[in-house]
């Protein structure tokens, strides 16, 4: 996506509305800003304001408190706070977001920006609860309706912009008109002198092709908005199908078509002789069960261009199939396909031998377009930045490098991530461009940019399975990027347009929640989102032979969605993994999120640890800050906790989040996201030197992959990628993003390290523990200082021939003198800048070791 955020509060990007006539002066340096807050109901415990110095490029916006501002007085208008900012010539304005404790809610989805502020740096706004405007001067905040939301399809809550009574108007005076009364008003807060919300019952359900107006003798109509009225147990309950057809199912006699559109009234299908034609014959569709509309047409349909007409609240949309398999370029409209005529030959032999533990897997993040676009490859031109690049398997560079799958396959990995390929909407599919292609249009459709042929929409699937069979024929299973959690445009995506108000997290008002950055989430708990989810899921593992599949802000998604995604893998094959990102975000309630902190509640499903990522080597959302191996030795605490795989290990660590074992546990220390680890050591050390940086890159990268977990590195950290510093990549150039394979000869010396590391963990087990009591009776912490982390590996305790290893991690500039666990002939198979199975030296009779500075030694007893 866009902004590829890993906090709830950097993955909040919003529009800025301010309200002012006031002239736009150039920022001061310092500022003093004073808020004054009201929230309605006086209901104000717990809130504070997050706010920060606001940058053009988000990873150096800059927190003003990492535990937010307080409100200390009171005023008339409700709470004030007051800060300080210094330092503020270098950034672009103020953000502001006031929320509740610890990101439990926030009390609108916007962002607020601050920008205008008078002569002496002073600026003074006042805000108001559900209202995204700020306020120069104080508002008029008169009784009136401030929000009108449906929470059922009998039930409307309203809230007030003050406490309001009335005990002689019959229902409070409140009226819903299309012939809807109004048999009951409940206050739902407040006290005896009155309330701000109220819940008005209805005397039956609502046409959800209307719109609604609820209105009062004394204060302003406002028109309802659909609220949670979809996502109501009674809309639930009425509309949810289970069935295994949406969209086509082709046969060569006749090809069905059924589309869910609960609140349409009418559906024709629209089929046309090219992808480029206006002339369409129309079907009519005929409603069926649980709001799904159907036809069929008879006779061989392989090819056929097809589109949905749909008529809702008053409006005809012309849509694309959202179950669609196939379709035209640039995902215009769908095409019906024979998916046997798209399989390579050899398609169904098995994919290549996998244990299912997640602790055995080695992953390798890839972008398609980044395999092949640099000068350095030698690919032919015509598969530069397409599938087919991924089908040629022995390719040599200048200096005879292996290059492109070659270079991957060399390095040991077990699984290939490839990034976003299914249909996206941010390239021109006839002239691409570079896009990470986190903008989902066509969720079941491979994305054309990366076939050698988008005008034809078998191409496409065939160029892909080919190249999931070849890298299967390397021994290389597939994991897929997949985004569910937002789409490109919400506006014009064709679940919007077909069930209107469904398909996305609304505010109470009806505006679209942004949690994901975006401008849109997908609300996977209504069961029909939740049901598209895995339905496509497992499309993808069944048509396309995949091992695995990674998450895009899986914490937006819920618990119970990725339970049933986990399930119905486990029926098609067990040992397809499933990784994701669990971060805290999501305006649905915090129980139910699919994140790091209810990982226990997702078995057999891991998140990413950015507490290894961010303890090795600093804040990703600054670029200055320090880490472990760049000097932070405090951080070490946090390394520990992510080399155990972030299980409840003992009362010296705290995890900031707890696994159920180390197999829900993905440790890096790079990947798309954010600076390069290259970059993050040049831009946190800015008088370090190549050699300096190289050592750094290497005791960095091998703390993740001999941690307890699933290592995961991105596509060149192992040769030391460099974007230029460029920390957000979505849309930047093929120059920047390309990888450049001259740099596995450059760079051969990290290359082979992170190789032999990669070699050491495929052949111990004990590097792969997959149980959290495996881990506590197998790993001890050696005592040392801050700047070192030691620890002892029983590898005889799970019959690995390495019967006793010890792992040291040296951060500090100087070497380190370590008390070994007892005397023998240790074995060194890792030091300096050597890894790797073969034994480097052997300390004959020996109880300590001498460490070298900023590095990482492996030593062991046992047979070699």
């Amino acid at each position: 996506m866009k902004l590829r955020a890993l906090t709830f509060f950097s993955a909040l990007v919003s529009l800025a509305v301010i309200l002012t006539s006031l002239p736009a002066l150039a920022i001061p340096d310092e500022i003093k800003l004073t808020v004054h807050y009201n929230r309605p109901a006086g209901d104000y415990s717990g809130w504070n304001l997050w706010i920060w110095k606001n940058s053009e490029r988000d990873a150096q916006d800059s927190p003003v408190s990492s535990s937010g501002i307080q409100f200390t007085s009171d005023d008339a208008f409700g709470k004030v706070a007051s800060v300080t900012l210094t330092g503020m010539s270098s950034f672009k304005d103020i953000g502001l977001i006031v929320r509740l404790n610890d990101w439990s809610a926030k009390d609108i989805s916007d962002d607020r920006f601050i920008s205008k502020f008078d002569a002496n740096g002073n600026a003074e706004i006042w805000l108001v609860q559900n209202d995204k405007n700020i306020y120069y001067q104080k508002p008029d905040i008169r009784l009136k309706i401030s929000e009108a939301y449906f929470d059922d399809l009998k039930k409307v809550k309203i809230e007030l912009s003050k406490k309001y009574l009335e005990t002689t108007l019959p229902n409070g005076g409140f009226e819903i008109d299309n012939g809807i009364k109004v048999t009951k008003v409940i206050g739902l807060n407040g006290d005896s002198t009155g309330s701000t919300l109220f819940a008005l019952e209805l005397d039956k359900e609502i046409d959800l092709a209307k719109v609604y107006r609820v209105s009062h003798p004394t204060m302003e109509g406002r028109e309802v908005s659909l609220g949670n009225a979809m996502g109501s147990e009674t809309f639930a309950k009425q509309f949810t199908y289970i069935g295994n057809d949406l969209g086509n199912t082709y046969s060569k006699s006749k090809t069905s078509f059924r589309l869910w559109a609960p609140t349409a009234s009418k559906v024709e299908l629209l089929t046309y002789p090219s992808a480029d034609s206006t002339q369409a014959n129309r079907f009519a569709m005929t409603r069926d069960a649980n709001g799904t509309w159907v036809t069929s047409l008879t006779g061989d349909r392989d090819g056929l261009v097809y589109t949905y007409a749909v008529a809702v609240n008053g409006d005809v949309n012309e849509v694309i199939d959202p179950y669609v398999r196939a379709a035209t370029i640039n995902g215009r409209r769908g095409v019906v396909v024979d998916l046997k005529s798209t399989d390579p030959s050899g398609w169904n032999k098995r994919k290549p031998t996998f244990s299912g533990k997640p602790t055995d897997a080695l992953i390798y993040e890839l972008h398609v377009r980044d395999l092949s676009m640099d000068e350095s490859a030698p690919f032919p031109d015509s598969v530069r930045g397409k599938f087919a690049a991924l089908t040629i398997p022995n390719l040599k560079g200048k200096s005879g490098q292996p290059v492109g799958v070659a270079a991957i396959k060399d390095l040991g990995i077990t699984h290939l991530h490839i990034l976003p390929m299914y249909d996206y909407a941010s390239v021109d599919e006839s002239n691409p461009t570079f896009n990470w292609g986190y903008d989902p249009l066509n969720y079941n459709v491979p994305e054309g940019s990366y076939s050698s042929n988008p005008n034809d929409p078998k191409t496409r699937i065939i160029e892909l399975k080919q190249a999931i069979q070849a890298l299967h024929n390397q021994g290389i299973r597939v994991v897929m990027d997949v985004v569910y959690n937002h789409v490109y445009d919400a506006g014009s995506f064709s679940q919007s347009k077909i069930v209107p108000g469904y398909w996305f997290r609304t505010t109470p008002s009806g505006a679209l929640t942004n949690a994901s950055g975006v401008g849109n989430d997908s609300a996977s708990e209504r069961s029909m989102v939740s049901k598209f989810i895995v339905d496509s899921v497992k499309y993808w593992a069944s048509e396309y032979n995949l091992g695995g599949f990674r998450f895009d802000l899986m914490g937006l998604h819920d618990i119970e969605t990725m339970t049933k995604v986990r399930n119905e893998l486990n029926k098609i094959d067990p040992s397809i993994i499933i990784i994701g990102e669990g971060w805290n975000m999501g305006t649905h309630p915090e129980e139910i999120r699919a994140t790091q902190r209810n990982i226990k509640s997702l078995p057999g499903i891991a998140v990413f640890n950015d507490q290894i990522r961010d303890g090795v080597k600093g804040s990703v959302f600054d670029s200055t800050a320090k880490g472990y191996v760049t000097g932070d030795f405090i951080r070490s605490l946090s390394v520990k906790a992510g080399i155990v795989g972030n299980i409840q290990f003992s009362n010296d660590l705290s995890p900031s989040f707890t696994t159920l074992s180390p197999a829900q546990s993905v440790n890096y220390v790079e990947a798309h996201d954010n600076n390069t680890l290259e970059d993050k050591i040049r831009l946190s050390l800015p008088q370090v030197t190549d050699a300096e940086v190289a050592r750094l890159h290497r005791l960095a990268g091998s703390i993740p992959i001999l941690a307890q977990g699933i290592p995961f590195i991105h596509a060149g950290q192992e040769f030391q990628r460099s974007k230029d510093g460029d920390s957000n990549s979505y849309k930047s150039s093929d120059k920047i993003n390309a990888l450049n394979w001259e740099l596995v000869s450059r760079n051969a010396v990290t290359r082979n390290y992170y190789k032999g590391l990669m070699e050491i963990r495929k052949n111990h087990p004990v590097f792969r523990l997959s149980t959290t009591a495996q881990v506590k009776g197998s790993l001890k912490f050696l005592p040392t200082p801050n700047s070192v982390i030691a620890y002892e590996l029983n590898g005889a305790k799970i019959k690995d021939k390495w019967k006793q290893i010890v792992v040291v991690h040296n951060a500090d500039q100087s070497g380190f003198k370590i008390k070994l666990p007892k005397k023998g002939d240790w074995r060194v198979v890792v030091e300096g800048d050597k890894a790797g199975l073969k034994v480097l030296r052997t300390l004959k009779n020996s109880a300590t070791v001498d460490v070298l500075g900023q590095s990482t030694t492996v030593l062991y007893l046992g047979a070699q």
